[in-house]
């Protein structure tokens, strides 16, 4: 670097920023300590010999991986770029920054956009140069390379596990087990290899899947069927839509023959063996299908990734009746059953049904309010997809439900409601330090040690005491006992009318804060932050199809009823009933 570049930098008001970088927590090795070490002592070599710490700016990330730029510290240094606060990001590794070309390339840009400089100590790679630039680019270029080589092994790997057709491992699909195979490699030494085995029972439920769905044509009715004749998956729970399709669409249970091969090559899907093993011997094993997202959930790949193969289990659907299943899913698609989106239901997701525990969905109506609002109903989501035979409770006029609930919540945020006053009560006690409770439980829990002790004294000089005396010790321990037993019942009713930590002070606190500054604006709130806002007071919220019960968080002990909104009777139109809202003020309780 030419001294008038050093000169330049130098002279650089803004800060130096060296950022590390470790995946795992460990003390060993390229630690973040001694990748900070190591940096400072190359910008005072190379910039600046009396430069100070407190002028080096440290963001350090340890146990976040480099194949992605989302860790905060790393975060934080962008925005301090963006800022323009930074001359140099250095780092001890190019590797510490970023593991991807395309993150870097970005990154990379946006440094330049606001003139600052790059410097990777180990590489010896420093942007102030043109050849710093291109060889920090071919490094990262080759890096590249070298992952998307690794990935290509890895499918030519999984295409040659596909010649065995056995199964790899995992959880395997409701209808199968996984079965231990032994044999002899080219070595003549024993090898373990698994294949899936079918579990009877379960097989007959995909078996009846497929017959019904091709029958009714609907994940929907199928769904339905399913619920109503109480068939349930591996783990006992109800069938879902989404897990019916997962069932539908997996070539696992297809007989490999003719029309399978048939589909995958009409689909350009990859397939393993040649046309003529397609005999309908055995099943499909589809290989590659599935990845894990950034996050660890199970992402299933675009169908053009499968590799595609003759298994060692038995196929239990006809090729042609599978892909007819898959034709009928596609063209139902467009179709598919949606909840509704576009309501203003505030409780979606927070009232539940008292009968069975589902959550009450809404559904929305053709008529309108006087003021334009749709109209609707909280419905069971059991009694929608059940069609009222698993359960029934009685819809709830959805508009009525929000808004009595909005008013209730509106009355508890008055300064004078008992909701209120019992906040105040669990902030005061903070406030006011040891008060008389306080002092009567401390004094009680002294007095239940002693008459522990005296008690384990007792009986410790029990084989020491004289025959005479020995009924008059056992008086003294049991009149103890008893004694004991009262101090322990007024410890408990103590500590049930007082709070319990110091979590119960700060809850109320905030509850406090959020009823004073954000009540009087609930109406003005974006559905979503109403929604957020609800949960923040309400531990549980359910209803008989009559009545709404309310679960406060962070008051005590006590019950405010609220009368009927819905004018009691029964609506013949929609079934909806009239009722009242209780609020029951401690979800703990």
């Amino acid at each position: 670097m030419g001294n008038d570049n050093i000169a330049k930098i130098r002279n650089d008001l803004r800060k130096y920023v060296i950022y590390s970088r470790k995946s795992k927590f460990t003390g060993k090795g390229e630690s973040v300590e001694n990748q900070i070490e190591i940096c400072k002592a190359y910008i005072k070599s190379k910039f600046d010999i009396n430069i100070k710490d407190e002028d080096i700016i440290i963001k350090q990330d340890e146990g976040f991986s480099g194949k992605d730029v989302k860790r905060p510290q790393f975060q934080e240094m962008m925005k301090l770029v963006k800022d323009k606060q930074v001359k140099m990001i250095v780092v001890y590794k190019l590797d510490r920054l970023s593991r991807n070309v395309l993150d870097f390339c970005e990154m990379y840009n946006e440094l330049e956009l606001y003139d600052t400089k790059f410097a990777s100590v180990s590489e010896s790679f420093d942007t102030t140069t043109s050849m710093g630039r291109a060889m920090l680019m071919i490094t990262m270029t080759f890096a590249q390379l070298e992952r998307e080589t690794i990935a290509e092994r890895i499918r030519d790997n999984m295409m040659e596990l596909a010649k065995t057709g056995r199964w790899l491992g995992g959880n395997t699909p409701m209808g199968f087990e996984s079965e231990k195979m032994e044999k002899f490699n080219i070595n003549g030494k024993k090898v373990s290899l698994y294949k899936l085995s079918p579990i009877n029972d379960e097989i007959e439920i995909i078996k009846l899947i497929y017959d019904k769905y091709l029958e009714l044509k609907s994940l929907t009715t199928l769904e339905t069927f399913l619920l109503n004749n109480n068939l349930k998956t591996r783990r006992e729970c109800d069938f879902a839509r989404w897990g019916l399709k997962k069932i539908l669409t997996n070539p696992v249970y297809a007989i490999a023959d003719k029309d399978m091969f048939n589909y995958f090559k009409d689909n350009d899907m990859d397939i393993f063996n040649e046309e003529i093993d397609w005999d309908g011997t055995y099943g499909v094993m589809s290989y590659n299908k599935t990845s894990k997202t950034k996050t660890g959930s199970v992402k299933t790949k675009d169908k053009d990734q499968w590799i595609n193969a003759i298994g060692k289990h038995q196929g239990i659907i006809k090729g042609k009746d599978w892909v007819e299943v898959q034709t009928l899913l596609n063209s139902n698609q467009n179709k598919a059953y949606r909840l509704p989106v576009k309501n203003n239901s505030i409780l979606a997701g927070i009232l539940r049904c008292e009968h069975c525990g589902n959550l009450m969905r809404p559904k929305l109506k053709d008529t309108t309010l006087p003021n334009g609002d749709r109209k609707f109903n909280y419905i069971c989501d059991l009694k929608m997809r059940s069609r009222g035979k698993q359960c029934n409770c009685p819809n709830v006029n959805g508009n009525e439900a929000d808004k009595l609930v909005i008013d209730g919540i509106k009355e508890l945020a008055k300064p004078t409601s008992e909701f209120y006053q019992e906040l105040l009560k669990v902030i005061k006690y903070e406030n006011y330090g040891k008060n008389s409770q306080t002092t009567e439980l401390e004094v009680l829990e002294r007095k239940h040690n002693q008459n522990l002790a005296s008690i384990k004294n007792y009986i410790s000089r029990i084989e020491y005491v004289d025959e005479d005396l020995l009924d008059d010790v056992q008086n003294k321990i049991k009149d103890l006992k008893q004694k004991d037993k009262e101090v322990v019942a007024k410890i408990q009713e103590l500590k049930e009318t007082q709070p319990d930590s110091y979590t119960d002070q700060e809850t109320a606190k905030m509850l406090v804060y959020i009823l004073d500054n954000y009540m009087s604006n609930f109406t003005e709130l974006d559905l979503l932050s109403q929604r957020n806002f609800l949960k923040l007071f309400i531990g549980n919220c359910s209803t008989d199809g009559k009545d709404i019960h309310i679960d406060l968080i962070g008051s005590r002990n006590h019950t405010t009823t609220y009368q009927p909104v819905f004018e009691g009777s029964e609506n013949s139109e929609t079934g909806t009933h009239g009722g009242q809202i209780v609020l029951l003020s401690d979800s703990s309780e």
